[in-house]
């Protein structure tokens, strides 16, 4: 199984709405995916959010990701994000906030 972590930091908390908009329609999409099982966190100071998900294979993910609300999440990330970073860890579980967050301090 894969497990894909997502950093995003925001530009700015004006940016705030738009994000939190298709963060909502995403979250609804993983409900209704072949997402086994996810989460969602967001910093102490709102401008960064995390989130989980983890997929039996890579062809899931990818039909999730290149589909729907998450590609257009995708195409309009330019407008309320500054910076977006993504890891892929083979795993059978969700791990804890504490180390997927270590992953994104690792240079």
């Amino acid at each position: 199984m894969i497990l894909s972590i997502t950093k995003i930091e925001l530009k700015s908390y004006s940016k705030f709405i738009a994000f939190f908009k298709f963060n909502l329609q995403i979250i609804n999409d993983l409900n209704q995916s072949n997402c086994l099982k996810f989460k969602t966190t967001g910093n102490w100071n709102f401008k960064q959010w995390y989130t989980m998900t983890l997929w039996l294979n890579e062809n899931e993910i990818n039909k999730f990701y290149r589909n729907g609300t998450h590609l257009e999440a995708m195409k309009q990330s330019k407008l309320f994000s500054s910076k977006i970073q993504s890891k892929r860890i083979n795993r059978e579980e969700l791990i804890s906030w504490k180390e997927a967050k270590k992953l994104f301090d690792i240079k």
